[in-house]
């Protein structure tokens, strides 16, 4: 009888395996062994994968967090294209899976050792070859829901969005009974937007979203809505849906996250307070420290309010970085500190806040980077722009936000072509306002000078020895507290063995070393332990300033400084390198660091002087103008209206009249014909008589581009006639004029490389250009017409905000 029993069951268990009946045992039996061999180890395996990458994922929070940190709302991209005439997943056969089908594509690894997502694909194809029950089209084993879905979710991972569909389809049209239905449909959104198909994802979104869902679905579906929202930029929507994710999603980290995100959202559409009720929100819920304290700094951010606000403002963020959960990140809590004190224009204050942050441990390099940005614009808004400088460059090299790598990096290797001409502008005004002086006055004022350099180096002579007497008073107490007594007269005399430091040779030397290895050469100033580079910046700026930093013996005298004074006939080039400078330099302001204020207000300054030429007053008043079309019209006009009144003839009045009309690119067969004798006559050394002919060009063809030219070979005839102090006075008007044009390009580079040849000249073996006389030669005019450039202007320059092309100045009477 037992025989008999066994031998039932045996039968029943051979006839359960078939894949070809729907019997409940059949049904039962590949429900569980599909799930506990295969189904089971692949979900394993990619929800480690997925818990991997949260642990190593980090939020950027200069752009909008993600409503999941790794989650299937985050992953985006371009899956793999592929194809399909069917409508089951490629590698399906009728009867059946094939497991060795087009879907394995480059995923084929069957062994042990296949780790991830691949194991995943792999453990969930081995379940539908092994377990299907596909019998007329219908799929009657239940589980393989969980097999379809795991390997969706692989694809997707993948960012192979054809893959998952295929499957997601597949599974909903074939499964009798599908319990991962609606949870499918979400990642058929999901898989929709990252092949970039938005309109369906969206209408899935809607259709899902009215039905009738569990808990457990409607919080997964509105938490992949609400991303999809927010990738889409529809931010109102956003936060919107996020509300209701808040209402299916209860943990105090959830809540918090979303509140912070809707006040991001609302940052972006410009609802500022919304914003601030929002990041308050979060910081309320106390979700983790780190989004604590980034909702902290997003409130100061967006700080508003009377002093009695901003006092009690600081004083909350100072609590802060004494309570424990905050002692990690108070260098964040005091950059906090510091935007608030610039919100309320208290710059002293913020400058101390930001200091502060700065000495702190680091515990976000970009909250780092932020700070030293800060105390960037502050520098640059005195202007100091050497220290400016210097503190953008710290602060690129801690950017971790890519975009704001870039932006802040492009701002500082501007801002350094605009220190050039700025610190030059500066050295000049300096020198022609003492040149003009009186011989009193001048007595007075650097005696002034004298009596201020006297006081501060008296003051660091008494910060000196007060610092050594302290020294002394440790020493002694440190010797008294082993001895046991004060009597001290064996460090009274100085000798290499004695017990006080400084009075040990071998103790001095090694400790001198063991501190420039440390900290560097440093000058005698407060706070040298923060300001590892103040004074290499502070001579920087002299030399800019053409001012010494050596203690010459002669430097309490005034006949040292007067005696530097240049003769008069030196002083014509100066006033007239200042002016062109500061003309490139207002330009400059604006095409490069976007600053229409301080452009304006540099250009007005250069029109005050006034400029020998009236080239350059024209082209300043065209060019402030040109800055303040959009944002200040009532500017505009009246420098507009000073153009057309008083140089009704130039191209620049022609420009402000008809703006739509490109005057810039005119040209002229007579401009090109009288260029071909101008250069001839260069060519056989005539380089007076070609000169003379530039100054006619300059009058006769004033729209024509071919002036640049012209320009240009004027600068070269002052160089062959010897005028070095002329030359490069020429190149640097056509390097302004003419930035965009080749000529101009070809000047600056010219002016790079004598600088750079002036410095080396004292060098043993300085480096020779291969072929000298490209450097000196001028470019000739093709014999055939049609070889020269003036079909194809320069580029305009993106920058300009009236579109045309850059206005420069001009050499002689350009117009």
């Amino acid at each position: 009888m037992k025989k008999v029993i066994y031998t039932l069951l045996v039968l029943s268990l051979f006839a359960a395996c078939s894949t070809r009946k729907t019997g409940v045992t059949n049904r039962t039996y590949h429900r569980i062994t599909s799930w506990y061999n295969t189904i089971f180890n692949g979900d394993v395996a990619l929800e480690n994968d997925l818990k991997a990458k949260k642990q190593s994922y980090i939020d950027n929070f200069s752009t909008i967090l993600k409503v999941e940190p790794i989650n299937p709302f985050t992953e985006t991209g371009e899956g793999s294209m592929i194809s399909s005439s069917s409508n089951q997943p490629s590698g399906f056969k009728s009867g059946g899976f094939n497991p060795i089908g087009q879907m394995m594509g480059n995923q084929q690894n069957t062994g042990s050792q296949a780790q991830g997502l691949d194991r995943t694909i792999e453990k969930g194809q081995k379940a539908i070859e092994n377990h299907s029950m596909l019998i007329k089209g219908k799929e009657y084993n239940s589980m393989l829901a969980e097999a379809y879905l795991m390997l969706a979710r692989a694809h997707y991972y993948k960012k192979e969005p054809f893959e998952a569909l295929n499957y997601l389809n597949y599974m909903n049209s074939t499964l009798v009974k599908n319990r991962k239905e609606n949870q499918a449909k979400v990642y058929i959104a999901l898989a929709k937007a990252q092949a970039g198909n938005s309109f369906e994802a969206n209408e899935m979104y809607d259709a899902l979203l009215k039905t009738k869902l569990k808990k457990r679905d409607i919080k997964f579906a509105i938490k992949a809505y609400s991303q999809f929202l927010i990738d889409e930029n529809r931010y109102e929507d956003g936060i919107e849906a996020l509300d209701v994710a808040k209402k299916y999603n209860k943990t105090k980290y959830e809540r918090g996250r979303y509140s912070f995100i809707q006040g991001q959202l609302s940052e972006k559409i410009n609802k500022e307070q919304e914003a601030v009720d929002y990041y308050q929100m979060a910081f309320n819920k106390k979700p983790s420290p780190e989004l604590e304290i980034k909702s902290q700094i997003a409130l100061s951010r967006l700080f508003e309010g009377d002093s009695v606000a901003y006092h009690n403002r600081i004083n909350f963020l100072k609590k802060l970085t004494k309570q424990g959960l905050y002692q990690s990140r108070k260098n964040e809590l005091y950059y906090a500190m510091g935007i608030s004190s610039l919100k309320m224009k208290k710059e002293q204050d913020a400058m101390k806040f930001l200091q502060q942050s700065l000495k702190e441990k680091e515990s976000d390099p970009q909250v780092r980077a932020l700070a030293f940005q800060s105390m960037g614009d502050i520098y640059f808004s005195k202007p100091d722009y050497i220290y400016a400088g210097a503190y953008y460059d710290s602060a690129v090299s801690r950017f971790t936000d890519p975009a704001m790598k870039t932006r802040i990096a492009a701002k500082s290797n501007s801002l350094k072509e605009v220190i050039k001409k700025y610190y030059l502008v500066k050295k000049n005004d300096s020198i022609l306002t003492v040149a003009h002086m009186t011989p009193e006055q001048r007595s007075d004022y650097f005696q002034k000078y004298i009596d201020k350099l006297k006081v501060e180096e008296e003051r660091a002579k008494k910060e000196l020895e007060k610092k050594m007497q302290e020294v002394n008073t440790t020493v002694f107490a440190t010797e008294t507290a082993k001895d046991g007594s004060s009597d001290f007269t064996s460090i009274s005399t100085p000798t290499s063995g004695g017990k006080w430091y400084f009075y040990n040779t071998s103790l001095k030397q090694t400790g001198q070393s063991e501190f420039r290895k440390l900290w560097g050469d440093r000058s005698l100033v407060d706070n040298w332990r923060i300001s590892k580079q103040i004074s290499s910046l502070d001579d920087l700026k002299n030399q800019l300033l053409g001012q010494e930093a050596a203690k010459n013996p002669r430097r309490f005298e005034v006949s040292y400084y007067t005696e530097k004074i240049p003769q008069p006939s030196e002083l014509e080039n100066l006033k007239k390198q200042r002016d062109t400078a500061e003309l490139s330099l207002g330009i400059m302001y604006y095409d490069k660091l976007h600053d229409a204020k301080s452009a304006t207000s540099t250009l007005e300054h250069l029109i005050s002087t006034p400029p020998h030429d009236p080239d350059l007053t024209l082209a300043a008043m065209y060019n402030i103008y040109r800055f303040n079309k959009e944002k200040n019209p009532d500017i505009s006009k009246k420098y507009a209206d000073l153009v057309t009144t008083n140089y009704p003839n130039t191209r620049y009045a022609e420009n402000i009249l008809n703006p739509e009309v490109d005057v810039f690119k005119s040209k002229s067969s007579d401009a090109v014909q009288f260029y071909e004798e101008a250069y001839k006559k260069y060519e056989n050394g005539k380089y007076t008589e070609v000169k003379e002919m530039s100054a006619q060009a300059l009058e006769k063809y004033p729209t024509d581009e071919i002036i640049a030219k012209f320009s240009l070979l004027s600068a070269f005839c002052d160089a062959k006639l010897g005028d070095k102090t002329a030359f490069m006075d020429g190149l640097e008007r056509v390097a302004a004029a003419f930035e965009s044009k080749d000529e101009g390009k070809k000047a600056a580079e010219l002016l790079i490389f004598f600088k750079n040849q002036e410095k080396e000249k004292n060098a043993p073996q300085p480096q020779q250009p291969k072929t000298p006389e490209q450097f000196t030669q001028p470019e000739p005019m093709p014999a055939n017409q049609q070889d020269f450039n003036l079909q194809n202007p320069p580029v305009n320059d993106k920058k300009s905000v009236d579109s045309k092309p850059k206005v420069r100045s001009k050499v002689g009477s350009m117009d």
